[in-house]
């Protein structure tokens, strides 16, 4: 029978990597000699045959060569039919159980590529969805930016369009709105309570009163020409005016400790208040009078021109002075900024009187004195 040989490799080895089979060798390990059946018992008079060599150590050579084969075949014809068999039996079965043969590792390599394949689809569904997802969110994203970008645009567009179309308005209301002063009867009053003129003469009084508001029928009586006197100096082209309805008129006086009265008359805008002109006049008879009168005539100026000081308003009311007295008009319109003042001395229905006019600078060009009481 074969001769059976110990090998240390007892199974194949399978390397999925790369995709190689080592085969086993044919060897087998004690363990699996020991379960195959008669070979125990073979081992065991193997081990006797060797007992008894030794004991007969002393025997010649030849007689040991003579009986040798001798024994051989005594071994071999004693061993048992069925045991050769079942040896057989066993190590096809082994042989069998150890064969890996190229068919199965070409399956195992179909299933390893088929596995690796899929592994790969997966891998590059994977890629493709996270590119999906990344060029959808690249748009979302492109997309937000663009609509924060029209609306930023259609904002200045319209803030644009708001400025433009009330710049417009505003300019349009400006070339068609009436002239007038900047501020109300009331406002007036409160400036000149906070002048440093005022301050300075408030112990003396000087203080007005509220304004008193005109009926309009009664206004409308007070239309007709004064007549002055020849000795007053009067502009001939000097006229009476007439009531608007889109006005309200007022008069006020104001009291003081030298008891020289100082009355103001004049207009104001029936919609907004704001004052259209106004006139300021004390009867005076005497020139220590006429220099009490100009301080209080630049308090009133400096009602308006409230960033002007005290002196420069008493300068300005000099100067209006002196160009009225020098022209043959009744009165001479100074413009300044927005605004236009005259100082005259004139007559209010008959009565001397020293006058301050106060008008929109547009107009100053227009004005005409008129010597009633009416605004």
């Amino acid at each position: 029978m074969a001769k059976i040989l110990k090998n240390e490799n007892e199974s194949p080895e399978v390397d999925l990597k790369n995709l190689t089979v080592k085969l086993a060798g044919m060897g087998l390990d004690e363990e699996i000699e020991d379960v195959i059946p008669g070979k125990k018992d073979k081992k065991n008079n193997d081990e006797s045959s060797s007992s008894d060599d030794e004991e007969d150590k002393d025997v010649s050579s030849e007689t040991e060569e003579q009986e040798k084969p001798d024994s051989e075949e005594e071994t071999s014809d004693e061993e048992d039919p069925d045991q050769s068999d079942e040896v057989a039996e066993f190590y096809e079965k082994r042989a069998a159980e150890r064969d890996l043969t190229l068919e199965k590792v070409e399956e195992l390599e179909g299933a390893m590529e088929e596995a690796d394949g899929e592994k790969k689809q997966k891998l590059g569904l994977l890629d493709t969805v996270v590119a999906k997802s990344e060029k959808e969110t690249a748009v979302i994203k492109k997309e937000k930016k663009k609509a924060k970008f029209d609306a930023i645009a259609i904002m200045g567009i319209v803030a644009a369009i708001l400025a433009l179309v009330g710049g417009a308005v505003f300019i349009f209301f400006q070339m068609h709105e009436e002239p007038n002063l900047g501020i109300t009867e009331a406002e007036f009053r409160q400036h000149y309570a906070e002048t440093a003129i005022y301050k300075s003469i408030s112990s003396y009084g000087f203080s007005f009163a509220g304004a008193k508001y005109r009926d309009e029928a009664d206004s409308a009586m007070n239309t007709s020409t004064v007549t002055t006197p020849e000795s007053s100096t009067v502009d001939p082209t000097a006229v009476t005016t007439a009531i608007e309805s889109k006005y309200n008129y007022f008069d006020g006086a104001m009291t003081n400790s030298f008891d020289i009265p100082i009355f103001y008359s004049g207009k104001e805008f029936k919609e907004n208040k704001l004052l259209k002109q106004i006139r300021f006049f004390a009867p005076i008879t005497q020139d220590d009078e006429l220099d009490i009168v100009k301080v209080a005539f630049a308090a009133f100026l400096q009602s308006f021109y409230v960033d002007a000081d005290s002196q420069t308003c008493a300068n300005k009311i000099a100067n209006a002075y002196s160009q009225s007295l020098a022209s043959a008009n009744a009165a001479v319109m100074v413009k300044d900024g927005k605004l236009a003042y005259a100082v005259s001395r004139n007559t209010i229905d008959g009565v001397p009187c020293l006058v301050l006019d106060i008008v929109p600078a547009k107009e100053a060009d227009e004005f005409v004195y008129y010597n009633v009481l009416m605004g």
